[in-house]
């Protein structure tokens, strides 16, 4: 990757934003190279690509073409995210380099163990009973509960996050299995401690087997829907689905009527199909009612969303900022994005 370190001038970086008040931001402070940091409104794209004017580099979750329109020295977009789905590909300028950043992965797994056990051993619902001194859930009045122990987890996808879920998940001595775009070979499988993995071709199986199925793929043309009303038909009528990944990988009618009607016993959703622009509130995450559902465990968007995630990510862009400017290779390079 070239870069216009060898002129030995400052890079122009933009970033989405508000400025900190009083300090440097966090990607700014971590950055060694000389830089001229510009933090541009998000929300007013005119002003972005007048921003975007002289810059080197940008930083932020988000492009389109109205903002580079003036972009013409653009050569790198770091993203301080693992999705690029709001990355307009028509927008990256040629001779620009797309990169994201991952390390989510940890607290994504995390929320899926905790979503687990919280499903299976049903704690949202026996907590709001008690709070009703509703003793309807007590141990003595009710058939036992479930347990993790030997149960099938599957997860859809083998990237970061896949991999850390099946990590965690070998810890509650779980059988594990496991689809993605390309089939893992045998020595993956050992390593990962899967009992069977396959191809995207693999999916039904897995569906039918599962226990828990985990929705660990980001979100593109192919896997747009690929959970949908005949998926959720093959899984058993006591599996959950729990999805951290993406709202519109899942069909959002079907999702909901397989919850309302028992076809599948729960869900816990993290990512939705609507949500606020800016500082508006009131904004129902689906239009289906999932909030009527006492099967559903609904959260808004926050389980990579710890301060270990942003810390670790802000270290990865600067170090890619750095990389650029010493025109070396960078890390997580975005393919089907870049243009170099």
């Amino acid at each position: 990757m070239s870069s216009d370190s060898t002129l030995r001038r400052p890079l122009n970086v933009v970033q989405l934003g508000a400025p900190p008040k009083g300090e440097r931001g966090l990607i700014e402070g971590l950055v060694t190279a000389p830089v001229r940091w510009t933090y541009a409104d998000g929300s007013n794209q005119d002003a972005v690509a007048q921003a975007l004017r002289h810059a080197d580099v940008f930083v932020g979750a988000v492009l389109t073409n109205k903002m580079v329109r003036h972009a013409s020295r653009l050569r790198l977009v770091a993203l301080a995210a693992a999705g690029y789905e709001k990355i307009d590909a028509e927008a990256v300028p040629t001779g620009c380099v797309v990169v994201n950043a991952y390390e989510h992965e940890a607290p994504i797994a995390e929320y899926v163990m905790m979503a687990a056990v919280a499903l299976d051993h049903e704690v949202v619902e026996a907590d709001r009973a008690l709070r009703r001194n509703d003793w309807s859930m007590w141990l003595f009045r009710r058939p036992p509960y479930r347990e993790l122990l030997h149960r099938t987890m599957g997860v859809i996808g083998l990237g970061h996050i896949g991999r850390r879920v099946l990590r965690l998940a070998r810890a509650y001595d779980m059988r594990l299995t496991a689809v993605s775009r390309r089939a893992p070979d045998q020595a993956t499988c050992r390593e990962l401690g899967l009992d069977w993995a396959g191809g995207v071709s693999a999916l039904p199986r897995l569906l039918e087997e599962s226990d828990f199925v985990v929705v660990a793929t980001p979100l593109n043309n192919e896997t747009m829907g690929l959970i949908g009303r005949d998926e959720l038909a093959r899984m058993k009528r006591t599996a959950y689905l729990i999805n951290p990944a993406r709202g519109p990988i899942v069909d959002e009618e079907a999702l909901y009527v397989a919850l309302r009607d028992r076809e599948i016993a729960g869900a816990a959703i993290d990512v939705w199909w609507r949500y606020p622009e800016g500082d508006e509130d009131g904004i129902p995450p689906s239009r289906f009612p999932f909030a009527d559902l006492n099967n559903v465990l609904m959260t808004p968007h926050i389980s990579g969303g710890t301060s270990g995630t942003a810390q670790r990510r802000a270290r990865v862009v600067a170090e890619n900022i750095d990389r650029f400017y010493r025109g070396e290779p960078l890390r997580n390079v975005v393919a089907s994005l870049s243009r170099a």
